[in-house]
């Protein structure tokens, strides 16, 4: 085998303009897929260690859970640490509105220590050792507004906590209550505000405090009211901890409202999941990885064509097929072997330049200095991706080369066919254009497998150019902006907020609408109330993901929604079935409010499709649902029952005002508020501006809202911004995809167009003796070049339109589980089409003008002599 290794090297250095283009050109595509991915693999793995620091290492916490749920959930061999403390209920701020979560201090036989330490928090002061004191952390400091040093103080809130009996029956239970604070709890390193490098609103942060609990005959809640919360690191690889957390949803039937992970680091420990899948490659890299298989399979096939006559002598002289074919395989592993070692090492070097272009604002607020992490399952999905590559590309050229006979070593190596008529194209061709033309046109067709391979390339290159940069793009990200941000402004009660207490005074509100700038304001009531029918009239599948309970009746959570008469006309009213008008809801009908309803959920879990809530809820039908009445400062439970006067379209979950997550909402004027809830206020506020692009004048309308509002406010400013950072980020990785893919293009041309040229070399000068003129061979050279612009333009323009019109197609599909009927519309890619046709033909005339040069510049006398040596 030496021989044939030696021979392999040979041909290869004898080639070494084509090896060092392929060598190149594998370097590259490897280097930027694994710089692309490990850059943000060491992003995402440097964010979770940050975040880690920050929030701590657990996964997840299940609040809100049944002594036996709990039991089940610490004991599943899933689960490796966990902590429990005892859920009390919630805290209420009566002056502002704002809460926080009231938790045990000890927990079910556990350490309290390990508790803090695993939430990244130490507590600084004393143990509460009654009910009578309490710890709080800094975010319910900051939410109760207790100025100056808390330790020491006493302070007065309400105590609630909901809870449902074992017949399904929800209870209030309302006291308010007096405590001292004995200690602060903080956070280890500092909270990381931003999340990303853009602001989407004034994040609200979970405040919690802690006292005695249920222990040793003490207690502050009634015994049936006690529930629990736990949070858990899994057990095993951590990067799948989001799948086991729903698992263990869905295998003890918690309930989706009872997960409250760790989520940032989730989020992160996910996003490193998904890059280090060798199936989840870039669709466009997926493209340039087919250009590389093409690229090295027309350079072994051109490289050994070139070659039949020295390999038949060496059949003739006893060499095996085995033997002929080891000499190719041989160069494909040095290919595989030096070009993906020194692709890694460049995209390592290139992973570290962007890591420090590319600061990370998360890393910063920590403390944290970025580093490259060097994943293994990243390398091995890259050499994996690249060494298949390869293999494939040589298969044709391996099996090809094994069937060279002895014969072609004593005969002309060049294969004599029989001539053949010219077909009726041709002489056409040659009749209109001329003869040098129609050469031109035809030179394509002498291998034909080489330039079929020329034009695919080019091809893909169309579809990147076509597909990536489609308008449809753009329409798509406006109408994802426009279902989940509909307003630039919205403000609503946040978590750090109580339901019952959170207001927008009026004067507030009037204060906006007047503001400059501000083209419209919507002020609403959201509240929380219950619904309880017979177990019999709701889906299973509602029962399931909520975890509702109850044997014979269920009382299930949903929202109960005021909006003003014009609010109902322009909101709610195009999204009513069968004809029915908002005016239905300004009245009643034997002596029951009217309402609207949305009788719709979106599973997020299992399905991802939207379903029914009730099995058949029409319009007239009565239903019960349980409101809680401010009666003073009381607050009351009421059965009401409220007639159906509309039922809602599917699509108002997409393109209607509904609430997230989604729940049975009901919806009435106004004018019924004060007869349902015992008083008339406003708790939402939706605001639009005149114009998106006044950024002074809208600077100032955010500014006002988020300094005199205490809930929570989103900005869609916010998300149009990680959309543009989203798309540059996809624009620069797709115009260094196009680059690689146009050089991989424009180096198969001009080695398959150079190889024709010098497999019928004695043709051109046998031509350029009989009076073929430079300018002659200028037009041939041209319309060469042309014909494989046109070819490509066309296959490329093709396969795009109908890359886009599966796009299409896959988003109208998809979106039909939100509601939507019809989410969008093809449109032709006209400027796009355009661009790559130039770029084609751009790149067709310099590869083959390259290709031509030499034939060109070279006198007659000695090119008739390269011939007879």
């Amino acid at each position: 085998m030496k021989i044939y290794r030696k021979l392999s090297a040979l041909y290869m250095k004898k080639n070494k303009s084509r090896t060092l283009m392929m060598f190149i050109m594998v370097i590259a595509t490897v280097a930027f897929m694994i710089s692309i991915d490990m850059i943000k693999v060491s992003q995402t793995y440097n964010r979770m260690e940050a975040f880690k620091l920050a929030y701590g290492d657990y996964h997840s916490e299940y609040v809100d859970i049944s002594k036996d749920k709990l039991e089940k959930v610490a004991n599943d061999n899933r689960v490796g640490y966990r902590d429990t403390v005892q859920n009390l209920g919630f805290l209420t701020n009566k002056d502002n509105g704002t809460i926080g979560e009231l938790k045990s201090f000890n927990g079910e036989n556990d350490n309290h220590k390990n508790y803090f330490e695993r939430k990244a928090q130490v507590l600084k002061g004393n143990e509460p050792k009654n009910n009578n004191e309490i710890i709080l952390d800094e975010e319910s400091i900051k939410n109760f507004e207790i100025v100056g040093d808390p330790i020491g103080q006493t302070i007065s809130l309400e105590l609630r906590k909901e809870y449902t009996l074992p017949s399904g029956e929800k209870k209030l239970y309302l006291e308010n209550k007096t405590f001292k604070v004995v200690g602060v709890v903080k956070r280890t390193y500092k909270d990381i505000k931003n999340m990303s490098s853009t602001d989407v609103g004034a994040e609200q942060k979970r405040g919690i405090a802690y006292t005695y609990g249920d222990f040793n005959g003490q207690s502050i809640i009634p015994k049936e009211a006690l529930t629990y919360d736990i949070i858990l690191r899994f057990k095993g690889n951590e990067l799948v901890a989001s799948n086991k957390m729903e698992q263990l949803v869905n295998d003890y039937s918690l309930g989706r409202m009872t997960i409250n992970p760790n989520s940032n680091y989730i989020s992160e420990l996910m996003s490193i999941n998904d890059l280090k899948s060798v199936k989840e490659i870039n669709p466009n890299n997926i493209v340039l990885i087919i250009t590389v298989i093409l690229l090295v399979f027309n350079m072994m096939n051109i490289i050994w064509s070139e070659y039949l006559r020295e390999i038949s002598m060496l059949r003739l002289i006893g060499a095996r097929k085995r033997d002929i074919r080891f000499m190719v395989v041989y160069q494909s592993v040095l290919l595989a072997v030096f070009g993906t070692i020194i692709g890694i090492v460049l995209g390592l070097g290139i992973t570290k330049l962007g890591l420090v272009t590319f600061k990370d604002m998360v890393l910063d607020a920590v403390g944290i200095s970025p580093s490259v992490h060097i994943d293994q399952d990243v390398i091995m999905k890259t050499v994996k991706v690249s060494v298949l590559a390869i293999i494939l590309a040589t298969i044709v050229p391996v099996i090809k080369i094994g069937r060279v006979g002895c014969m072609e070593a004593i005969s002309n190596s060049t294969k004599h066919k029989r001539k053949e008529k010219q077909s009726k194209i041709g002489k056409f061709i040659q009749d209109k254009l001329g003869i040098f033309r129609y050469m031109g046109i035809r030179n394509l067709w002498i291998k034909k497998t080489r330039t079929l391979v020329s034009i695919l390339t080019i091809t893909l290159c169309g579809y990147l150019i076509m597909y990536t940069f489609s308008d449809m793009q753009d329409e798509l990200n406006d109408k994802i902006r426009r279902i989940y941000y509909k307003n630039d402004i919205t403000v609503c009660g946040g978590i750090a907020n109580d339901e019952e207490r959170f207001r927008i005074e009026d004067n507030k509100i009037d204060k906006i609408k007047n503001m400059d700038g501000v083209k419209g304001v919507k002020p609403t009531y959201d509240a929380t109330t219950t619904f309880v029918t017979d177990k019999k009239n709701i889906e299973k599948a509602f029962i399931d993901y909520y975890g509702l309970e109850g044997d014979k009746k269920i009382e299930s959570e949903n929202y109960i929604r005021f909006y003003d008469n014009q609010g109902l006309k322009k909101y709610v009213e195009p999204y009513m079935l069968d004809g029915k008008t908002a005016k239905e809801l300004e009245t009643k009908t034997d002596g029951y409010i009217n309402v609207a309803v949305y009788n719709s959920f979106y599973d997020m879990i299992k399905t991802h499709t939207q379903k029914k809530i009730f099995k058949d809820l029409k319009q007239g039908d009565i239903i019960d649902i349980s409101v809680k009445y401010h009666n003073g400062d009381k607050i009351e439970k009421r059965d009401v029952k409220v007639r159906v006067a509309a039922v809602l379209k599917p699509d108002w979950q997409s393109y209607g005002d509904a609430k997230m997550p989604y729940k049975f909402e009901v919806i009435t004027s106004e004018d019924n508020m004060k007869e349902l809830l015992g008083f008339k206020a406003y708790n939402n506020l939706a605001v639009d501006y005149k114009d998106m692009e006044n950024i002074e004048a809208n600077s100032k309308v955010e500014e006002y809202v988020t300094q005199n509002i205490p809930g929570s406010i989103t900005l869609k400013t916010g998300f149009v911004n990680i959309q543009k950072q989203e798309t540059k980020n996809i624009f620069r990785e797709s115009v260094i995809n196009i680059i690689l893919v146009l050089m991989i293009a424009a180096i198969s041309i001009f080695c398959t167009v150079k190889s024709n040229l010098l497999e019928r070399r004695k043709e051109m000068f046998t031509m350029r003796a009989l009076g073929m003129s430079a300018k002659d061979m200028n037009k041939m050279n041209m319309w060469e070049s042309m014909t494989y612009a046109l070819l490509s333009v066309v296959s490329g323009i093709g396969l795009a339109t109908y890359a886009l019109f599966k796009f299409v197609e896959w988003n109208n599909n998809a979106y039909t589980n939100f509601g939507i009927e019809h989410f969008m519309d093809f449109t032709f890619p006209y400027p796009q089409a355009i661009i790559f046709a130039v770029v084609t033909l751009a790149t067709c005339i310099i590869a083959v003008k390259l290709a031509n040069r030499d034939f060109k510049n070279k006198e007659i006398s000695d090119g008739m002599r390269d011939i007879d040596s």
